[in-house]
């Protein structure tokens, strides 16, 4: 079995079919697969941090001012109607480019040096998200099987166009994902780790935790599932409350530990205001 797995893998035996980068040495397929994850990553990185870099330095002056009211389009006399032109420029832009992430991963930086808003983002959000489903749709048309690939296609579609008309309609939905932004961005301001403890259990050990308790059967996803789902919900709640409406709450759920970081804190500490007076200046 283990000279069969030899006979099929690309970098030892592929010196006889093609080139490659590490055709002449002893790593195994495993080995560079890891090795390209690590590079691939850091190149990532990398260029993101740069381009927030380049693009600071870009988008001053008349090419701020510019950026700001092209990305900020507002429309006095129909009010929404600027919202849905964002919706239609993301979805031409993706279409373009190919890739939602190319899209925005640029603009990301753009809201975080105020030169688009938050509530702006999110059509092109919205948009980006329905132009990427015709790259699929464009591959089940190249496919051998464009029955089953248009199925597929056709899948991602739907689920990007219905949960564009539950999230972006009614403004009052919206404040939903837009809270939730806000309040994942206050805390990544406040705990410099959080971001990657958020994507680690998001990404990573709830969807583990999901597919053991598939692996273990229907009585366990539905009784332990249950349970963990309900958990998170009162969790959820708990600090929508503490940060909204805290005095519908008993005393003992209102409380400030030290270490708790102040976007959930009940009490936010007071900023200290200037007096226009330099200190001993009297």
């Amino acid at each position: 079995e283990l000279d069969e797995l030899l006979e099929k893998s690309m970098v030892v035996n592929g010196r006889t079919k093609d080139n490659h980068l590490f055709m002449d040495t002893p790593m195994s397929d495993d080995q560079v697969g890891w090795l390209l994850l690590a590079v691939s990553l850091i190149f990532l990185t990398t260029c993101l941090s740069l381009l927030v870099k380049v693009l600071q330095s870009v988008f001053r002056g008349r090419v701020a001012i510019w950026m700001q009211s092209l990305s900020n389009l507002e429309f006095k006399s129909v009010p929404y109607l600027g919202d849905y032109v964002l919706v239609a420029f993301g979805i031409g832009i993706t279409i373009l480019m190919q890739s939602s992430s190319i899209t925005t991963s640029t603009l990301t930086p753009l809201v975080g040096v105020g030169l688009i808003k938050l509530e702006k983002m999110f059509p092109f959000t919205v948009g980006a998200n329905i132009g990427t489903t015709l790259t699929g749709i464009m591959s089940a048309l190249a496919s051998s099987n464009i029955k089953v690939g248009m199925e597929v296609a056709l899948a991602h579609l739907f689920f990007n166009l219905i949960g564009t008309l539950i999230w972006f309609p009614l403004p009052f939905m919206r404040a939903v994902p837009l809270g939730m932004a806000k309040f994942l961005g206050s805390m990544a301001g406040d705990v410099k780790w959080f971001p990657l403890a958020y994507i680690f259990v998001a990404f990573a050990i709830l969807p583990l935790i999901f597919f053991l308790l598939s692996l273990a059967g229907a009585a366990a996803v539905g009784v332990l599932g249950s349970l963990l789902f309900m958990s998170l919900l009162a969790v959820l709640i708990l600090i929508c409350l503490r940060t909204t409406r805290p005095h519908v709450l008993p005393d003992s759920l209102t409380h400030d530990p030290e270490w708790l970081p102040e976007t959930l804190r009940v009490q936010k500490p007071e900023k200290p205001q200037s007096t226009g007076i330099a200190d001993g200046g009297l």
